[in-house]
């Protein structure tokens, strides 16, 4: 003998859905622009230019998320060298990895903020 149910919800989930989608799209732009502005003071200086080129590509797909871009020739280099002599103080290599890593509680409580906000 077998008992079967059956359970239908008549609902807005549909509206809710794209309203918690929208949080979580705006969160994740909120959460780059966080990280730029902890990652400028970090950027290597000389003749500023690498730090004009800091941007915020906003979120358009939960999926991909918004990014933080530094366009320069040599952007990545200096990232990817934290060995090389970099004369301001603070400033150096993992310009942007290092931000995101060491306030990566704070980025992720944005993005949740805004997510739950919807």
């Amino acid at each position: 003998m077998t008992v079967d149910a059956s359970v239908s919800v008549t609902s807005n989930f549909g509206q809710a859905s794209q309203m918690a989608l929208a949080g979580i799209l705006r969160g994740e732009t909120l959460a780059a622009e966080r990280l730029l502005a902890l990652a400028l003071p970090r950027t290597p200086l000389r003749d500023g230019l690498l730090r004009e080129t800091g941007a915020v590509i906003p979120a358009a797909d939960p999926q991909e998320g918004a990014a933080v871009t530094f366009d320069t020739p040599y952007a990545v280099r200096l990232h990817e060298h934290p060995e090389y002599n970099f004369n301001e103080p603070g400033t150096g290599g993992k310009y942007l990895e290092n931000p995101a890593m060491e306030n990566s509680s704070e980025l992720g409580k944005i993005i949740a903020t805004e997510a739950g906000r919807g």
